[in-house]
């Protein structure tokens, strides 16, 4: 999406675009956020730096539906395996929000094992998605990704089928 946004812009500074697109104000104060915790470590808030130090909330907002006219015609370019006759920004959008609630519920070490069927759903969906990015990355985490013997071990483990 970072590339999408430099390409729309024009230069490394996707996020100056924010500053002077009306429509993209409420995020500025996102993009300044990032730049203060860059300053504050005393070090120059660069492109890369800023880039880095968005928040996931911030990427998924992007696809927010007040941000449709203004974005998705450029950020679509950012899942090219992404079926045609899918390409809808409330297809994209819908799954990540998903996504970027189950990861805030771990990273506020909120019990996210309750229901394995929806978490298997939900784990399906974050494949799905990175293959819209990426036509390799689902057969490659498959070799690496030891989700669903988890599943297998606490589902044992508890007795569940």
């Amino acid at each position: 999406m970072a590339r999408e946004l430099r390409n729309l812009a024009g230069k490394e500074e996707w996020f100056d675009l924010f500053y002077t697109t009306p429509e993209l104000q409420p995020l500025v104060t996102e993009i300044d956020k990032a730049k203060s915790l860059i300053r504050n470590r005393g070090e120059k808030a660069t492109p890369d730096k800023i880039l880095s130090e968005m928040t996931f909330g911030f990427w998924v907002m992007l696809l927010n539906s007040q941000y449709e006219r203004v974005l998705w015609k450029s950020l679509r370019k950012a899942f090219p395996f992404l079926p045609k006759k899918d390409r809808q920004r409330k297809n994209v959008s819908a799954p990540c929000n998903t996504l970027r609630r189950l990861r805030n519920r771990i990273f506020h070490q909120e019990a996210i094992c309750w229901d394995l069927n929806y978490l298997t759903c939900l784990h399906d969906n974050l494949i799905t998605v990175l293959g819209w990015m990426n036509a390799d990355m689902p057969a490659w985490l498959e070799s690496i990704d030891p989700f669903n013997q988890v599943c297998s071990d606490i589902r044992k483990e508890m007795g569940w089928k």
